[in-house]
């Protein structure tokens, strides 16, 4: 049943090679190559490119009249990913009230069949308001901070409670946060739908292309071709948990592993991260490359030896809900550390297909990074088993079908263009 649906985002690839929110481009994407007609609605951004070869119609909504005031959506509104800047909280109504507009108007113009809302909070709350002149299913989809948010104020909870009694149905991206999206309000239980990853294009290279990608790494950033070489990629704030990640290789370095640490990603970090390496005697180990485009990021998988995904709860509690950087690590066939914390038990099993350890235990892995520096068979043991799983279990396919589910559940009736 072909469907026609407007989704409705705070973050969106700002282009081909963006990394912003890709999940939510892959969603779309995924629906498109099924058959289904989507159109996205994103806040406005001077580097927004609308036009798009994935089939999928970008629109791009002004609530500012003026260029340079744009602070809502893109992680622009937050400092350091802990807490919101005081020009986004002006710029709320605005955005809100001009994205109920665009809801109204592009249906009138396309007669969607679904609205589909990113983000519990604020657009599960902006996609309700516009329910009442359109009456359309409205799906929301829960990502991690609209829930901390609903949890954490009382005017969020109630905004929370509002999403919940228009929604014809909910998801979330782990098992930890649809029992918390379950806990705000009555409403349409939640579905756990994890996000999925494009397996063919992160996948393992041949060994003579890996051989030479790691030679031209090496060259490129200074690093050792026979260290272990651990990578991780995310924006450089405090629930990423890298400064754990930089503790636990100067343990490991102390311990007499020869590992070498990849970061890459821009943020409001960086200097303390350089600081902590500098501190701790692990400088030249220590290697970040800023912003990687997306466009590279496959051939960085495909070289290094260990995906570290170090997530950790920030001081307001905030966490990410299922990383993207897991499953393009998983998908790769690299062998993952990671953190129990948020969906990452959803998806990795201890000693299986990857390793874990307590959230914030330098020491715990610390030991991991040794044990896998010693152990290079082990290491390509986890990553075979990785990948196994990634395309068994986690490719876009299947998370698009789980997708449409909730959209035939939900009522979303035959797109007739009427």
């Amino acid at each position: 049943m072909m469907m026609r649906i407007l989704h409705l985002a705070t973050t969106y690839p700002l282009h081909a090679g963006d990394s912003n929110a890709t999940f939510v481009a892959s969603i779309a994407e995924g629906l498109v190559a099924k058959g289904h007609e989507c159109d996205v609605l994103v806040p406005w951004h001077p580097e927004l490119q609308t036009e798009r070869d994935s089939g999928v119609r970008v629109v791009g909504f002004r609530y500012s009249p003026f260029s340079a005031w744009h602070p809502w959506g893109y992680a622009q509104a937050l400092t350091a990913d802990r807490k919101l800047r005081p020009d986004a909280y002006l710029a709320a109504p605005l955005a809100a009230l001009s994205a109920r507009r665009w809801i109204q108007r592009l249906h009138r113009e396309r007669h969607y069949d679904l609205l589909h809302a990113h983000w519990f909070l604020p657009n599960g709350a902006i996609a309700a308001s516009a329910w009442r002149n359109t009456g359309l299913p409205l799906i929301v989809s829960c990502h991690g901070s609209g829930v901390f948010l609903a949890e954490k104020h009382a005017w969020a909870e109630r905004m929370g409670h509002y999403v919940k009694r228009h929604a014809s149905g909910v998801t979330a991206c782990s098992d930890d946060l649809r029992k918390r999206v379950d806990a705000v309000g009555a409403g349409p239980r939640a579905t756990r739908v994890p996000y999925g990853v494009d397996t063919r294009r992160f996948a393992p290279i041949d060994d003579e292309a890996r051989v030479a990608r790691r030679a031209q790494l090496a060259d490129r950033h200074g690093l050792r071709a026979d260290a272990l070489w651990i990578f991780a990629i995310g924006r450089l704030v405090f629930k990423k948990g890298f400064d754990v990640l930089v503790r636990a290789a100067a343990r490991a370095l102390g311990a007499g592993a020869d590992v070498e640490v990849v970061l890459a990603g821009g943020g409001p970090l960086q200097a303390d991260l350089l600081e902590l390496a500098a501190t701790r005697g692990i400088g030249a180990r220590v290697h970040l490359l800023g912003a990687v485009p997306n466009v590279e990021v496959p051939g960085y998988y495909a070289a290094i030896d260990v995906a570290a995904i170090p997530s950790v709860h920030g001081p307001d509690g905030n966490v990410d809900g299922l990383p993207n950087t897991l499953l393009e690590s998983l998908s790769s066939g690299v062998a993952v550390v990671a953190s129990n914390v948020a969906g990452i038990p959803d998806v990795v099993r201890d000693r299986d297909n990857g390793l874990m350890f307590p959230e914030g235990d330098v020491e715990a892995l610390a030991d991991h990074l040794v044990r896998l520096a010693n152990d290079r068979g082990f290491v390509a043991e986890l990553g075979t088993r990785a990948r196994l799983d990634a395309v068994d279990q986690l490719d876009w396919r299947h998370t698009v079908a789980r997708f449409e589910s909730v959209y035939d559940k939900a009522g979303a009736r035959d797109g007739d263009g009427g």
